[in-house]
């Protein structure tokens, strides 16, 4: 994440001092310590990841690759970015509203920019609230509530997973227009948005020669092992590693940016333009028009000042 207090100096880049320019990461799932004791879902080892700008909060659950363990994964990224109008031409947004900064504070250090996305979840969030007293679960870092009638911010308590009342009031929002209108209206598009798009490959991994070293490494470590381990060992190896290169294809960076296609010049030509052609009216004939009206009124005015004098004259 982009730190409230980064500068140009204090970013690094995985080139600097002769780096190869990848990120390069060799994992491990420890999958038989949490695995065997999820019984209620269908549950994989394995690694997720995600690319994204360090001002966008990463939605993992949404946006993440699922990374298959025995395979060197390698993520080749192009940059874009997307610019869009501010108002009037569009409603799009950089404004963080409260509840959504409150959840930011929550991530120390964090600078992280307004997201249409996280706005839903909180919008969806609230009425929930309203509902039921308590907010989804697993959306559980998003429980900053601006309670109704006030300004306040509330942390607003989890429910039960076996609760049945949140996925209801969820479903309830997202299918009733008037409730999304009256709690997420003011979730707009962002005003600047950053994608990456992604080449995926893979190969068969850890090689024979890494494996032995991959062996020694987890034995090395305070973690218990499996308790198959030493007859095992080279499937569970093959089940938890995963290696992942995340390498910059291009330096170029592909940047869409909306214009107006008529400024506010371009409507007074086609104003004076249209007039002139169909009508014959032109800038100099508006402004004869108006010093006309301007010398009718004038003698009228006067007209009447005459007049009025002298009817006082007569009468005295």
């Amino acid at each position: 994440a982009k730190s409230k207090s980064t500068n140009e100096t204090s970013l690094r880049y995985t080139n600097d001092n002769g780096g190869s320019g990848k990120l390069i990461l060799r994992l491990y799932a420890q999958s038989h310590l949490y695995v065997p004791h999820i019984t209620d879902v269908d549950v994989s080892a394995g690694i997720v990841a995600m690319i994204h700008d360090n001002t966008q909060l990463p939605l993992i659950d949404v946006a993440g690759i699922l990374l298959e363990p025995g395979r060197k994964h390698k993520l080749g990224y192009k940059k874009k970015q997307y610019k869009f109008l501010p108002s009037p031409y569009t409603y799009c947004t950089t404004d963080i509203p409260r509840p959504m900064r409150a959840m930011f504070d929550q991530y120390e250090g964090a600078d992280y920019a307004y997201s249409q996305g996280v706005c839903y979840t909180l919008c969806t969030q609230a009425y929930i609230y309203e509902e039921c007293g308590c907010v989804n679960p697993y959306e559980w870092s998003a429980r900053s509530i601006v309670l109704r009638g006030t300004s306040k911010i509330a942390e607003a308590p989890l429910c039960n997973l076996t609760d049945l009342c949140y996925p209801v009031a969820g479903l309830k929002i997202t299918k009733t227009s008037s409730i999304w209108d009256q709690y997420c209206s003011h979730c707009h598009q962002e005003c600047s948005t950053v994608t990456f798009a992604l080449m995926k490959s893979s190969i068969a991994a850890p090689s024979m020669p890494f494996i032995y070293l991959t062996k020694a490494h987890v034995e090395s470590l305070s973690i218990p092992l499996p308790a198959n381990w030493s007859t095992n060992w080279l499937s569970e190896i093959q089940n938890n590693y995963v290696s992942l290169e995340v390498v910059c294809e291009s330096n170029q960076v592909e940047n869409y940016t909306e214009e107006a296609s008529v400024s506010a010049v371009s409507v007074l030509s086609n104003v004076g333009g249209h007039t002139g052609l169909w009508i014959g009216i032109s800038f100099l004939s508006i402004m004869e028009f108006i010093e006309m009206l301007y010398r009718l009124c004038r003698y009228e005015f006067h007209s009447m000042k005459r007049i009025l004098m002298n009817k006082f004259n007569n009468n005295n």
